[in-house]
């Protein structure tokens, strides 16, 4: 119930106790005993804990002054105990008003009061109960919206990163075969054009083969444009990487160094694809708490490490399929793979040379 109900019921049960004190009268000493309930209700409704030394008070001051008998409703109404210290509370004022000296029909009208102001103080109680209960539940609701809204985001989120990676990954096989297909095609082309140019003896060819050369030549430096546009239009490895780790949820990831960024398309390919199979085996075969992964950039080469706390049943090494084909990558790109199993550890170090070093 709200605090202007509450107001208002309390002014209402002031004036009948007052109406009720004044039927044989009113007398100077009265505005004395007006003043001192006031008191007494208001520290009731400020003073949670001292609501029963008030009341005592009230009680004992109706024993010298049966004056105070008449505003037990209004005192009452503005205690703050439990429900059922309010039902014990009721039985002893009724009692008090049934041995009071007033005469009967005073005593019947002070009792219905009192009994009227606990049934308001019942429906109180109820109330603020449903509003606490609606509050916890709006509250609840509110909460798993929330919740609901992130993990949406966070889903869309992820298939976004999905897409692009796959967008990625088909931009580079594309490439790929352009550059080891067509190109290789090309130049076989542009190479038995030249011979031929070499040995011919006719006149009549030499311009024929001379638009055929430079027809190849372009085509090969538009295929090698393509392939570059291509290349281009690819994640670099950090964003590739933020993708990979934004869309693991399984424990924290801790990034230790700075990832490369200019690494060759065969590296970058290598690395994601190994990072890629790495954490799937964390979360398929272990119980780990933390992942690391370490960056170290060396003159010659590249190293990483991926390290878990939590071996669970990861395979021996050399016995997954997983991470025979993690080192088949690895051995293609003429690096190294080396396993480390402990009871919490569980590290990967590759180690990939710099073409240009090489």
């Amino acid at each position: 119930m709200s605090k202007k109900h509450s107001i208002s019921e309390l002014v209402c049960y002031f004036l009948l106790c007052g109406g009720l004190m004044s039927v044989n009268g009113f007398h100077t000493l009265d505005l004395t005993y007006l003043l001192i309930v006031v008191i007494l209700s208001g520290l009731c409704l400020l003073l949670q804990k001292g609501t029963w030394l008030f009341i005592g008070i009230l009680i004992l001051l109706s024993f010298l002054w049966p004056t105070y008998y008449y505003f037990f409703p209004y005192v009452f109404r503005s205690a703050r105990i439990s429900k059922n210290q309010d039902r014990i509370l009721l039985v002893i004022l009724c009692l008090l008003l049934i041995f009071s000296p007033h005469s009967w029909p005073i005593r019947i009208v002070l009792i219905l009061l009192v009994c009227s102001a606990s049934y308001l103080k019942m429906y109180s109680f109820e109330f603020h109960a449903l509003q606490r209960k609606f509050n916890l539940t709006k509250d609840t609701t509110w909460e798993k919206e929330t919740q609901l809204r992130q993990q949406n985001e966070q889903l869309k989120i992820s298939q976004e990163t999905e897409l692009a990676l796959q967008i990625a990954e088909e931009r580079n096989r594309i490439a790929r075969d352009i550059h080891d297909n067509v190109g290789h095609l090309l130049s076989s082309a542009i190479l038995q054009v030249g011979a031929m140019e070499a040995i011919n003896q006719s006149d009549s060819l030499h311009k024929p083969l001379d638009q055929l050369s430079h027809t190849l030549h372009l085509g090969m430096n538009r295929i090698r444009e393509s392939v570059h546009d291509l290349h281009a239009h690819s994640l670099p490895f950090p964003q590739a990487l933020d993708f990979l780790l934004t869309d693991f949820q399984f424990c924290p990831v801790e990034v230790i160094g700075t990832p490369p960024d200019h690494l060759t398309q065969i590296e970058q390919n290598v690395l994601i694809t190994v990072i890629k199979e790495a954490l799937t085996n964390i979360m398929k075969h272990s119980c780990a708490t933390k992942v690391t992964l370490h960056f170290k950039q060396l003159p010659a080469f590249y190293r990483l490490q991926i390290k878990n706390d939590g071996t669970g049943n990861i395979p021996a090494p050399r016995s997954g399929i997983g991470l025979q084909t993690m080192r088949q990558r690895i051995n293609q790109a003429n690096g190294q793979l080396h396993i480390v199993q402990k009871e919490n550890l569980f590290q990967l170090t590759i180690i990939l040379p710099k073409e240009d070093c090489e």
